[in-house]
């Protein structure tokens, strides 16, 4: 089994997973309420497209960032690293376009949902190097 990764970075992932987490709730109330007229087409398929992603991400960053203080060091860094980039590009576009804030990030939003898949891929290579048979 790989080492632990060492350093301050699995922590700051775990604070990271925590922020986006909170986030992720806030904006879901914000958008039930305070936006609940103003999000209609596709802004609001935007807005909920951008929420499932990002809440679904903050517990995987943080399970993987949980994981990354046990073993398989830095396929744990690079799964965290792209899940918490690629979360913040996706979701992030997503937002500004869907509250009209700005579509400019909209051409980088495939490349956040890159990220995101990467991280998966990256997670999963981790699991099966942090894992050895004994």
């Amino acid at each position: 089994m790989s080492e632990p990764l060492p350093g301050p970075w699995p922590n700051r992932f775990l604070i990271l997973a925590g922020v986006f987490g909170a986030i992720g709730v806030a904006l879901a109330a914000i958008g039930a309420h305070a936006l609940a007229d103003i999000l209609v087409g596709k802004a609001a398929l935007r807005f909920d497209t951008a929420l499932r992603m990002h809440l679904t991400h903050a517990p995987a960053l943080l399970a993987l960032a949980a994981s990354a203080k046990l073993s398989a060091p830095r396929w744990w860094l690079a799964a965290c690293s792209l899940m918490g980039l690629g979360t913040l590009v996706f979701c992030g576009g997503l937002y500004l376009a869907a509250m009209g804030v700005s579509t400019l990030l909209l051409p980088i939003v495939p490349a956040g949902g890159s990220a995101l898949i990467a991280s998966w891929l990256a997670a999963a290579i981790g699991f099966a190097r942090g894992v050895r048979p004994g």
